[in-house]
């Protein structure tokens, strides 16, 4: 009997041990354990009760006794802390969505949980996007300077160089709108590459339109024709002789003649020759190239205005204006800039006007200013020598 009696005790014991935990016993296993910063052990307790019973309640029966339920408030916590920090955000969410939360003690730490989270979220987008970001911004300066590169081998008429143009202004575009966004920034350094390989056709297409003038031969000077001047004989007047007086007939010698010799002949066209040639050297005008343009104190602006940054160009130049009152070619650069931006806006009339002051006071401080043809555009030094040919 005794046996038959501690088998049983045995049997009851073992049946107790193995039935299932109830969903409010894990709830309250869960808070402990997040409490007691064991957050593995609340995570998985939690969503065993949330497996239960999903939905949060306040005044819900529990066994024997009446609970605030909120087990999504309780994972989100336990989630951020195992560094899950999208899982926690999902879970307050769904707290939040259920409306239980908004009315108990938990709601105000809620909130400053997921502010909290989602101050970590940025600040692992910017962490993880920063190697991205760095190689987009590498990869945009190498096309700028291949764009200064094509410039100066005089590339810029190139359909390469127009092209080139508009794939840096597109990945500009998309590297300033980026944020965190990775893809973004790959895409930025793949559209900024592509562009330095067009501007590096621009300039290779510039090099042999060079190599290809100067390998023309120039046109063969015009000969000149020295014509021969003959010694003018003036005839000489004689005198009519005195009465012959008887004497014995002698023979007189004639004067001589003025004679001019081959020589002098040469010397004085040779001297012609040399006044005519100053005189023409005089009368060359002085061409300002795009390379000449950039001195020391012009490379940021005439590098802003080469990368269609036409305003920030601007801005430089009426620095420099401002402190060198003087200085011709930031006068000129200047005008460039906005006519440029005249060009491009809807309501060019004030930009042309101030692109027509700038050309001149650049002419009054140098009247010898000129611009390239082979390094500005044909409607831009048009512009120019209006103004220059103006009364």
């Amino acid at each position: 009997m005794t046996r038959a009696l501690l088998a049983l005790a045995l049997l009851l014991a073992t049946t107790a041990s193995a039935a299932p935990e109830k969903w409010w016993d894990a709830y309250a296993r869960g808070v402990a354990a997040v409490k007691s910063s064991n957050y593995k052990v609340a995570s998985e307790a939690l969503q065993k009760a949330i497996g239960e019973m999903p939905n949060e309640a306040t005044n819900l029966r529990a066994g024997k006794q009446l609970i605030t339920y909120v087990p999504h408030f309780w994972l989100g916590i336990a989630k951020f802390n195992l560094r899950d920090v999208d899982g926690a955000l999902r879970e307050w969410k769904t707290s939040a969505d259920q409306g239980v939360v908004a009315r108990t003690e938990y709601y105000a730490t809620m909130q400053d949980w997921v502010a909290r989270a989602q101050t970590e979220k940025q600040r692992n987008a910017q962490n993880t996007a920063s190697a991205p970001k760095k190689a987009a911004d590498t990869a945009i300066s190498k096309a700028l300077e291949r764009q200064l590169d094509a410039l100066s081998a005089g590339g810029d008429r190139a359909e390469s160089y127009l092209a080139a143009q508009r794939k840096l202004m597109e990945a500009r575009g998309q590297f300033q709108k980026a944020g965190t966004d990775i893809n973004a920034y790959k895409t930025a350094e793949q559209i900024a590459q592509q562009a330095a390989t067009l501007f590096e056709k621009a300039a290779a297409d510039g090099r042999k339109l060079k190599a290809a003038r100067a390998a023309t031969p120039p046109p063969a000077p015009k000969k000149v024709v020295v014509a021969q001047v003959m010694p003018v004989v003036q005839p000489v007047k004689v005198e009519p002789p005195p009465p012959p007086v008887p004497q014995p007939k002698t023979e007189t010698a004639p004067l001589p003649l003025p004679i001019i010799t081959e020589a002098e002949v040469a010397r004085r066209i040779a001297e012609q020759e040399e006044k005519k040639k100053k005189s023409e050297e005089a009368k060359q005008p002085v061409v300002v190239t795009a390379t000449a343009l950039p001195a020391p104190d012009l490379r940021p602006a005439f590098r802003a205005f080469a990368s269609g940054d036409f305003s920030a160009s601007e801005q430089l130049l009426t620095r420099i204006v401002n402190a060198q009152p003087a200085a011709a070619e930031a006068y000129l650069l200047r005008g460039c800039a906005r006519y440029t931006r005249a060009m491009l806006s809807r309501t060019p009339d004030s930009l042309l006007v101030a692109a027509t002051n700038d050309f001149r006071a650049a002419l009054q401080r140098n009247r010898g200013l000129r611009l390239d043809r082979d390094a500005f555009s044909p409607k831009l030094v048009t512009f120019f020598e209006n103004v220059r040919n103006a009364p």
